[in-house]
């Protein structure tokens, strides 16, 4: 049986519980120590380089482009149209008119007169110009002007979804590398408390059950390590494949600065999500689009007049005037067409009305996911205040715990559970730290401001 009385520390104790050792163990506890890190990139450099490769945003400014084009197209239905022409025509006998001369003794006169050749080429020039159409042009131009306002929308969204999900990976490259960096601590720690409690054994202070219980503590902590391990690989492999780096790659990211700026109140920020948010903006797009295709529809009803020109060539030898030039006005009412305008000017509308619905839902979901986002950094923040005081006690709890069991006046147990208390301890305090930026991000995007 260990003495219980306080006796020195045995010769040939283990460093451990010498105050250098004990203050170079504690000293990397704190989050703010520095990582042995290459060139440190910032956020901002890592959103740099991922929106210039994403294919979201890629993908974006294809659809921006198309809706630029047909924008362009609508505004071209305003414009003069001028079309060239050419036939080559064959018949199958030459068209001639019965003339009805009558007839003079001993004069044979023809009966037919020929009009055209069997075979003829005929060249056109012709142009048209719509005069009125009932709004439908102007409706098109509108409906495509706002397809480029939600272009833009839709390119903001997929940006701002970029961001955040570079900023998740960019803070768990961070985690990973700290977790690992604790679980090479208390595996240190515990292989030196496993020195110290073999030279107690070999001196008879402590039983072998001390041992065996220390062996089983640091096989567990070694495969926290190994995990640990695999999660800082695998979220640098995350990272570097949202910059389209090999997956391979030196992730470095420098620690974030801390955030001194006070949190705005609640009705500020669901104010400005509702002026900010693409999602809400593409929808009200949408919804305006929609009363323009609306309207494009009620004007194919009304009457369409243009006015045309042609210049007319027809290689025909019984024509006087080969070449003929026509101008005309042309009005184009459709009177019945079974209701087929007035049903998709309907549908249009329709869809208009789902749109607006849809905003009003999805105002209410943003206004949500702001509250959420909102309480998220209050908890985290809270969480982190609490973790660092618990943390500097669980390291003075582990001090003491050892200087007992040093003295004969505590158990192996009890310093095991302290090392673990320790370890859980700043596990929080590492997740509280990274948790009140992760869900700062996620405020700024939920406002619509990453």
């Amino acid at each position: 049986m260990r003495s219980s009385r306080s006796a020195p520390a045995p010769h040939g104790a283990s460093p451990l519980f010498v105050a250098p050792r004990r203050a170079l163990l504690l000293l990397p506890l704190l989050l703010g120590a520095a990582l042995p890190l290459g060139a440190a990139e910032t956020l901002a450099d890592a959103w740099r380089e991922a929106l210039a490769v994403d294919a979201r945003l890629r993908a974006a400014d294809a659809d921006t482009d198309a809706a630029r084009a047909t924008l362009e197209a609508a505004r071209g239905l305003a414009l003069p149209k001028a079309t060239a022409s050419t036939a080559y025509t064959v018949l199958s006998k030459e068209p001639a008119a019965r003339i009805g001369l009558p007839t003079l003794p001993g004069v044979a006169l023809p009966d037919q007169l020929p009009l055209s050749e069997r075979s003829y080429a005929t060249h056109a020039l012709q142009a048209s110009l719509p005069v009125y159409t009932g709004g439908r042009i102007a409706a098109a131009v509108q409906a495509a002007d706002i397809g480029v306002q939600a272009s833009a929308f839709e390119r903001r969204r997929s940006e701002q979804a970029v961001k955040l999900d570079v900023a998740e990976a960019w803070l768990g490259v961070l985690r990973s590398r700290r977790t690992l960096a604790a679980a090479e601590r208390h595996l240190a720690a515990l292989d030196a408390h496993a020195q110290d409690v073999g030279d107690l054994h070999r001196q008879g202070v402590v039983p072998r059950n001390d041992v065996l219980s220390v062996a089983v503590a640091r096989a567990d902590a070694r495969q926290q390590l190994t995990r640990a391990r695999h999660g800082a690989d695998l979220a640098s492999a995350a990272y570097n494949r949202l910059l389209r780096r090999p997956l391979d790659a030196t992730a470095d990211p420098a620690e974030p600065p801390a955030d001194d700026t006070g949190r705005d109140d609640f009705p500020t920020l669901v104010g400005r999500a509702r002026a900010l948010r693409p999602e809400l903006a593409l929808l009200g797009a949408r919804a305006e689009a929609d009363d323009q295709e609306a309207e494009m529809e009620r004007a194919a009803r009304r009457p369409q007049v243009g006015l045309s020109a042609a210049l007319l060539h027809e290689d025909n030898r019984y024509r006087v005037s080969q070449d003929v030039a026509q101008v005309a006005i042309g009005v184009q009412w459709s009177l019945l067409d079974g209701g087929i305008q007035r049903h998709k000017a309907d549908a249009a509308a329709a869809r208009a009305r789902s749109a607006r619905e849809r905003l009003a839902d999805s105002a209410s979901l943003v206004e949500l996911e702001v509250r959420r986002e909102w309480l998220a950094v209050d908890e985290a923040s809270q969480r982190l205040a609490t973790t660092a005081a618990a943390l500097a006690q669980a390291d003075e709890n582990l001090r003491v715990t050892r200087d007992r069991y040093r003295n004969g006046l505590g158990t192996h147990t009890e310093v095991l559970d302290a090392e673990a208390l320790r370890t859980l301890t700043e596990r929080n305090h590492l997740d509280a730290h990274y948790d009140v930026h992760l869900a700062r991000f996620r405020l700024k995007k939920a406002v619509g401001e990453l």
